[in-house]
């Protein structure tokens, strides 16, 4: 047995802890990692591989009597940061091991303390390994590094972040000399790949075979009871049929991990369920919230004071969140490694089977089918590193600038190449990056007899702090609804920045707005029913999914669509021993199947169909969110240039939606004749509102724009223009490539496609008018009504609180709401007639109306104020409580309210609409005032 190779005390501790039989990760584990070999070990959730890397090196570290600091262990969120340190004190603390843990969020006191006395291992993040690389304290203690854990590579290995802790680890090899480096992850769709990341020919241990899934697929059928709720939550009845299942799946279960994609769609449920059941214990748990509360939840989910967690990614890592027996994801996760992720934080505990339910609906049910069948079959996405990014590149060479004074070029490049993502990098690459650097003043070059020398400039403390961490900095914007006045979701500055203009329209909270105005830090906004002309607020959100994926979606089409002959319950029952899922969701997908094949042709794995509706041109594609994305504005720029006019293109894993004046002939020609992809994408893309967003936060991690400077502060158009053909630029168009697109496989498939029959049928087919749909909200409430809109409006309206001052004697000043006003207010002091109806803010106003009655000289401002205050009272005098109702509209001054209240208006909804235009002008205006 394994643990017979430990020490006498090591031995004694796994008794104590419980240990038996060794897990299979431990039996394969263990003894390479106590040999020294660098290891990338892939076991499920709950299995132990923590314990797998961990007791071994605790073991040697006891041994050796290692010095401080002689262990990293570096994980890629700081929750699994506290997780780790309550796991593995206990450990330590038998073998008289020190453990600190060193994140963004450590007290200075702390960090102080580890510099002066470090432990013997050091929990913490990519980011903070390359701020404590260049602390001269911590750098000697840095020089003991024997062993670097990673937990959950698979996180960081596609990321920017894994692209700066594949360098930061050949610094510290510099440094501290070869030390052991130990990967664990519980996914990894290429292992291979990701342990040539972790180390050259780093050994691979599979450990997760015997990790069983039961996942089903289940469609809710709406019945009448779910009818008449969703008029209550404002929701359609498919979504309240999901809503009541899982309402259901929680009550029925101890523990139950509910996973969305979207902060809102979270957010949403969470308070759906809440209008559902006020006693059921659930929170939500999502990167948006605070810290402490986000450990609140985790601790009380475990000690199951909550029943459920409705949680985006946020708890999709290892962390420890107890006994879990079902994960529910809520519609498709769209990809198989996040639904493994996911579901294995059920049956945590070895030999458990780990269970998961995905509640699906519609068009949803085929990608949530498929990928459930994947994930219990364990094909796994394959992994896509940054190769070459030059934005950390130059972080990682001013990091190295810091270490050693007039560092050569010869050694960055010796030490960037060992790393895999830089394996490519040419020495010109390096060159012409470092004259770049040089160019914006953030380094010194001096030739010497060796080659260039680098040295650091005085900029480069703050820059190389700035940018610690890849991941982009957006500030966030609060959407206002000017029916309610109150918050409805958050935007963040490229989406306002490209959408934020008066006019636009969006999808926020599962409904369409209209943008009145920017103001500050809030989007002023009205509701409209124009779903259709709307852009999705959450677009960049959306995990792509994979081509594999959606042909495998075709492929099921296929199937369904070849089998529709057979009887109903045959075809179901077909589905049915092929995927695992409910009755109702092979029924489902069985009707969607034939209702579109009523009227067009059948898109699947191999066919393609163009359709047209109004100005949109449709391409059913079952290719990817990424192939169907490049094609799309492949097409886009084509079209456009054909045409003159812009091309607007909506693409999804299915289908590319364009609205355009090209003919469908035309857009079946572009396809079918398609050339120079990638030259052409490459101009279309700088031209992109996507290439800005990008170009900003490249940008900042390259120095050029400053961490935290808002777009309407800089002249964006002219340093686009400046740094054009700048590694920045060529930077911001790879990443694109990278995270948004798939140009090759692009390329071969419109080679297919250039060889098949392409139809072209007029109308909208139901796959065409589902696609319409999902494109816009995952939990899309109906188009608020008229009466509704009015309803919230004047609710708002009339419990606004207006200050009411007599003129006459100005002792009477009282704040109450405007429908608690009298029809015609008089003062019960003086018994006049002439009330003010002001700001509730606006208290100093007495003074200035009793300085005024005691025929005091006011100051040319206080005149103003009294003037205002006594055309709002002489408005009072006629027009009685409606004058002060339309003075509690925002923005709405006499001036405006006099306009109003002259119209004589036959109705009360007149009157509303009325000051609700004042109120959307004054939004609008508002800007301009000075």
């Amino acid at each position: 047995m394994v643990f017979e190779n430990f020490s006498q005390r090591m031995r004694e501790i796994i008794r104590e802890k419980g240990f038996i039989e060794p897990t299979l990760a431990q039996k394969l584990g263990i003894p390479e990692i106590m040999k020294g070999t660098n290891v990338l070990i892939i076991a499920p959730t709950g299995i132990g591989k923590t314990e797998t890397a961990m007791l071994p090196l605790f073991d040697k570290i006891y041994q050796e009597k290692s010095k401080a600091i002689s262990l990293l262990y570096v994980t890629p969120l700081r929750s699994l940061n506290r997780d780790l340190m309550d796991r593995l004190v206990w450990w330590a603390n038998k073998l008289e091991l020190e453990i600190g843990v060193r994140h963004g969020d450590t007290p200075q006191r702390e960090r102080a303390a580890q510099a002066e006395v470090p432990p013997h291992m050091l929990i913490t993040t990519p980011e903070m390994l390359n701020a404590m690389m260049v602390g001269k304290r911590l750098r000697e203690h840095l020089k003991n590094v024997k062993h670097v854990v990673i937990d959950e590579i698979h996180e960081i290995v596609e990321s920017k972040r894994g692209v700066q802790l594949a360098i930061a680890l050949e610094r510290l090899a510099e440094l501290a000399g070869n030390f052991q480096r130990i990967g664990l992850s519980a996914t990894v769709g290429t292992p291979e790949l990701v342990a040539n990341f972790l180390a050259p020919k780093a050994k691979v241990i599979q450990a997760d075979a015997q990790k069983k899934y039961n996942i089903s697929v289940e469609c809710p059928k709406p019945g009448p009871k779910d009818t008449l709720i969703s008029d209550d939550l404002l929701i359609n009845p498919t979504t309240v049929a999901r809503l009541s299942a899982l309402y259901e799946l929680i009550k029925a279960h101890t523990s139950v991990l509910a996973f969305t994609n979207t902060r809102e769609t979270a957010e949403v449920l969470s308070s759906r369920l809440r209008q559902l059941d006020r006693e059921l214990k659930q929170e939500v748990h999502h990167g948006s919230l605070a810290k402490e509360r986000r450990i609140q939840s985790e601790q009380k989910f475990k000690s199951q004071q909550l029943k459920s967690l409705i949680a985006t990614s946020s708890l999709e890592l290892g962390i420890d969140i107890g006994s879990c027996d079902l994960v529910v994801q809520y519609l498709s996760p769209r990809q198989v490694s996040r639904l493994i992720q996911r579901v294995g934080r059920s049956g945590h505990k070895v030999g458990e089977t780990s269970k998961g339910v995905v509640l699906s609906g519609e068009e949803d049910l085929f990608e949530s089918t498929i990928i459930a069948q994947h994930a219990m079959e364990k094909k796994l996405e394959e992994v896509t590193v940054h190769e070459g990014a030059l934005d950390v590149l130059s972080t990682q060479i001013l990091g190295m600038c810091f270490e050693e004074q007039d560092i050569s070029e010869e050694k960055i490049y010796k030490i960037v190449k060992r790393a895999f993502p830089y394996k490519s990098l040419t020495k010109k690459d390096l060159t012409d990056l470092l004259r770049f650097l040089e160019s914006i003043r953030l380094i010194w070059l001096n030739p010497s007899k060796q080659g260039l020398t680098v040295r650091k400039t005085r900029k480069a403390y703050d820059y190389y702090f700035e940018n610690l961490s890849m991941i982009p900095d957006t500030v966030q914007y609060r959407v206002i609804s000017i029916i309610q006045g109150e918050p409805i979701g958050s935007l963040d500055e490229d989406f306002v920045a490209e959408h934020g203009k008066p006019g636009e329209k969006f999808i926020c909270s599962g409904r369409a707005w209209k943008v009145i105005q920017v103001d500050g830090n809030k989007v002023i906004v009205e509701p409209i029913e124009d779903i259709e002309s709307a852009i999705p607020a959450w677009e960049g959100e959306l995990i792509p999914v994979p081509y594999e994926i959606s042909q495998d979606v075709g492929r099921l089409r296929r199937f369904i669509g070849d089998n529709l002959a057979s009887e109903a319950s045959n075809l179901t029952e077909k589905i049915k021993e092929k995927y695992k899922i409910d009755t109702n969701s092979a029924k489902e997908m069985a009707r969607i199947v034939e209702k579109h094949k009523e009227k067009h042709t059948l898109p699947d794995d191999k066919t393609f169909l163009i359709e047209t509706y109004k100005d949109f041109v449709i391409i059913h594609s079952c290719l990817g969110s990424l192939v169907n994305d490049t094609i799309g504005r492949y097409l886009a720029a084509i079209l456009t240039g054909k045409t003159g006019t812009a091309v607007t293109i909506k693409a999804d894993p299915y289908r590319i939606m364009m609205q355009t004046t090209a003919k469908p002939e035309d857009v079946k020609k572009a396809l079918q004749e398609a050339g120079n992809v990638e030259e052409v994408l490459s101009l279309a893309i700088a031209r992109s509102s996507l290439f800005k967003h990008r170009f900003v936060h490249v940008a900042r991690r390259f120095g050029v724009l400053r961490k935290g400077v808002a777009y309407d502060r800089i002249n964006l158009g002219k340093i686009m223009v400046q740094y054009d053909g700048t590694p920045v630029w060529k930077e911001t168009l790879r990443e694109i490539f990278v995270d948004k697109m798939d140009i090759a496989k692009a390329k071969e498939v419109l080679e297919q496609i250039s060889k098949v029959k392409l139809p072209i049928e007029e109308g909208l087919s139901y796959l065409g008018e589902l696609g319409l749909i999902h494109q816009f909200a995952e939990i899309m409430k109906p188009a608020m009504p008229h009466e509704e809109i009015f309803k919230a409006f004047r609710k708002r309206l009339l419990t606004t609180r207006v200050r009411l001052l007599c003129m006459n004697c100005a002792d009477y000043n009282l704040v109450k709401e405007a429908r608690a006003v009298d029809e015609e207010p008089e003062c019960p002091k003086c018994g006049s007639r002439l009330i003010a109806a002001l700001h509730r803010s606006q208290q100093k106003v007495e003074d200035i109306v009793k300085k005024r009655l005691k025929k005091k000289e006011l100051n040319p401002e206080d005149l103003h104020t009294f003037q205002t205050a006594r055309r709002s009272a002489d408005l009072v005098i006629v027009y009685g409580k409606k004058a002060v109702v339309t003075l509690a509209g925002r923005g709405v001054g006499p001036e405006t309210a006099a306009r109003i209240l002259s119209r004589m208006h036959t109705s009360k909804e007149k009157l509303l609409r009325d000051i609700l235009e004042a109120e959307k002008t004054f939004a609008r205006t508002k800007i301009y005032w000075s």
